[in-house]
Formats: structure tokens, sequence, C-alpha cells
């Protein structure tokens, strides 16, 4: 994992965190915790935006994130109008010129008993969340985190979400599969808090993975472009 992804889950989750997947949260401490997951997302997306610039030799793009038109925000739903209804974004960037390019909806599942219900309709949610943005905004990098204890999930449950998660992805050309992301995370961690990630390392669901695929579509449809 990098470790700047580690890290910063660490600074900005653990606290957020209970020992247990047994343990419930209440209301304000599962809306701390669904603002920090946000902020997670954004943070590392704007890394990797940054990294890759610097790569390709295009310092000068920096200038264009730090005006407020190009700013990620993570705090407060924002409604986006979709193909076919106003879509709520927890993490996106929009410009009035370049449209939405950036929507992300980060999702946690606590409890056994939560995940094992709620995580395929929670999935099933992200793909019409995907697909309702497409098909307005075929250039815009639309993602998806589902995090979770990793000990409220069994090895079958695991294998399940893994290769469900798969096949929503990729979405290489901006021109078809709408219902696909161009980033996917899967965020387990463990009983210390800490992400813990029990499949292969070159899996394009590890968080990292994820969100430097996000951060390269924002980079070569838009940014790139300016």
């Amino acid at each position: 994992m990098e470790e700047m992804v580690q890290n910063t889950w660490g600074e900005l989750l653990r606290k957020h965190l209970v020992a247990g997947a047994k343990t419930a949260l209440d209301k304000a401490e599962q809306q701390h915790l669904a603002v920090a997951l946000q902020e997670w997302t954004a943070t590392c997306i704007l890394f990797y935006i940054k990294r890759f610039m610097l790569e390709a030799g295009i310092p000068s793009l920096e200038k264009i994130l730090k005006k407020p038109e190009w700013e990620i925000h993570f705090q407060g739903k924002t409604n986006f109008l979709g193909a076919t209804r106003q879509q709520e974004v927890d993490v996106w960037m929009s410009n009035p010129k370049a449209g939405l390019v950036l929507a992300v909806d980060p999702k946690h599942f606590q409890s056994k008993d939560s995940l094992n219900k709620n995580w395929k309709n929670g999935h099933n949610d992200l793909i019409a969340f995907t697909t309702n943005l497409h098909e307005r905004f075929p250039l815009c990098a639309v993602g998806g985190v589902i995090a979770f204890p990793l000990e409220a999930a069994t090895d079958a449950v695991l294998r399940q979400m893994y290769g469900i998660c798969s096949r929503s992805i990729p979405r290489p050309r901006s021109i078809n599969a709408n219902n696909k992301f161009e980033g996917f995370a899967l965020a387990p961690y463990g009983t210390n808090g800490e992400l813990s990630w029990p499949f292969e390392d070159d899996s394009p669901l590890r968080p990292d993975n994820a969100f430097s695929n996000l951060a390269g579509a924002v980079l070569q449809r838009t940014l790139a472009l300016l």
C-alpha cells in the first residue's frame, strides 16, 4: 500500500473507528466517520494528480489546482443533474466550463450484519450513481469506495465482494461502459484501525491503485487539455 495512503488513513480515520465490528456507532459518530472517509478519498486523489503532473513535466498545472474552481470538495453533499435525476455527490471536482470532472461516493459498513445484508445493495447504488453521471458527463472520472472492518467479512464474502466489484472496472474509454468506474476501491481495515489488504497487491481495487486510476483519468481527460 502506498505509504501516503496508509498514513493519511491513520491520521484521518483511526480516531473514528470503534474497536470491533460488533460495536455500533451512533449517528454523530457515523457522520464524523463519513466526513473523514470523504476527506481521505479527496486527499489521496489530489496527491496522485499532483504526482502525475510533475512526472509529465507540467508543474504549471499545479497553479490551476489552487484555484477555487478546480478544488476537490469533500464536505457536504452537492447535487448534480445526471441523465435521469439529481445525484448527490460526496467527493467532487467541477468547473463552470468543463462541467463535472470527478465524482466519488465512499460508503462504510461497520458491523458484520450490516456488511452481509447491505454491501450488495450499496454496490448496486454505486452502479446507478456512475451510470447516471456518466450518461450526462462522459468524461467525468467516477469512483466508488467501500470501507469495512476486515473481521466483519467471512472469506466467502470477501471473495464475492472482490469478484463483483472487479467487474465494475475498468472504464478506459469515455464513449461507452457508462455503468463502470474509472476507479473503485475496497478499503478493509484491521482491529488496530489500519488498512489491511487481503488480496493481490497489484489489484486495481486496492485503494492506492484505485485513486491513482481516478487521478489519471482526471488529468488525461480534463486538466491536460487546459
